[in-house]
């Protein structure tokens, strides 16, 4: 019986596997690999570059080492400085010590810009309701030069086929309506314009040509910061002053500035309105492989097939907008510029 015990004992020896670790502590760490989410940021106290540690089996154990920056610990997973400098990162568990990583924080000269807010006016010449939005726009442009204006025509004689799938795709379902820069639903106050233009880390630039026949764009995007989230870039070709009667039901309220200006109003000059996207209307995506900090990426757009009696008339927008992360559909930057006009990177470096 003795011998019969023994024989059980030794195989069940024999059939349990060995374990690296323990079942509180799960597999045993045996080298780790540190990455940034990138290599280079401004020494803003805002731009950051986040840690991640893997250990040998590709799971994350960020939160179970050690990290260095400057050879000094770090308690965050993410490192911020005001310091340019160029540094190593690594990570440490027990006596394993991971790769190096180098980070590089530059100094924040000439890598914040003039923020221009875009103004999207979604409005028709059979609605009545819509001049008093096309007073507030005109009005906000008297006061603020920092405004791109756009205005989408829907179902009338100036709308664009896709105008309306824009309209859609932020839950709108009635005009007027006004976007600003495609975050706020703006209700006529200019402070909340002034508000929206804290300086940006995306610069524009534009400059615009052309003829009668064939209007050209080449557009330049310089990058503040090395984003990690994916952006696009969108050009339209605007038309500043097309005539047609516009419907007012206005006329008969004394305190409106188109009181007693008739309804419909007669000859109405519409401002801006967008005549054809040269790119995807949602945008065209900006390569990752173009986005670094300080970069510059150029697109550039050629439109034809347009009429067009005034060529001075013609108006050419660019607008960056983040496509994902936490600013997923905000417009990060816009400009513009008419036909035979260069309209430059403006710095705001204060």
């Amino acid at each position: 019986m003795y011998k019969l015990r023994l024989a059980i004992l030794l195989s069940l020896v024999i059939i349990i596997p060995g374990c690296d670790g323990d079942e509180n502590n799960g597999p045993k760490i045996k080298s780790l690999l540190l990455s940034l989410s990138k290599n280079k940021i401004v020494a803003d106290g805002n731009d950051y570059a986040r840690v991640t540690v893997k250990d040998q089996n590709g799971m994350d154990i960020t939160g179970s080492v050690t990290i260095y920056y400057k050879d000094e610990i770090i308690t965050l997973d993410k490192i911020v400085t005001t310091t340019p400098s160029t540094s190593t990162v690594y990570a440490r568990y027990e006596t394993i010590e991971s790769n190096e990583e180098v980070l590089e924080a530059v100094e924040d000269k000439n890598l914040k810009f003039e923020k221009n807010v875009l103004v999207e006016q979604y409005t028709g010449t059979w609605c009545g309701w819509c001049p008093r939005a096309i007073d507030q726009i005109h009005r906000l442009e008297l006061a603020d030069n920092r405004v791109v204006h756009t205005a989408y025509h829907l179902s009338d004689e100036f709308g664009y086929t896709s105008n309306a799938a824009l309209f859609q795709s932020f839950g709108f379902t009635g005009i007027p309506t006004v976007h600003a820069d495609r975050i706020t639903v703006w209700q006529g106050e200019i402070p909340v314009i002034t508000a929206m233009q804290n300086p940006s880390r995306i610069g524009l630039s534009i400059d615009v040509t052309g003829t009668a026949s064939e209007i050209s764009a080449d557009v330049n995007v310089k990058f503040g910061y090395d984003f990690t989230n994916s952006l696009n870039i969108t050009v339209l070709l605007l038309h500043d002053s097309l005539i047609a009667a516009q419907a007012n039901y206005y006329d008969t309220d004394v305190t409106s500035v188109y009181y007693k200006a008739g309804n419909p109003m007669p000859g109405f000059i519409h401002k801006n309105v967008m005549l054809k996207p040269g790119t995807d209307m949602f945008g065209d995506v900006i390569p990752s492989s173009s986005i670094d900090l300080g970069a510059v990426y150029n697109k550039k757009v050629t439109f034809t097939s347009f009429t067009c009696s005034d060529i001075k008339k013609m108006v050419v927008v660019a607008i960056v907008a983040a496509s994902s992360g936490d600013k997923a559909g905000e417009v990060l930057n816009c400009i513009e510029a008419k036909v035979g006009q260069k309209a430059d990177f403006v710095y705001d470096d204060d």
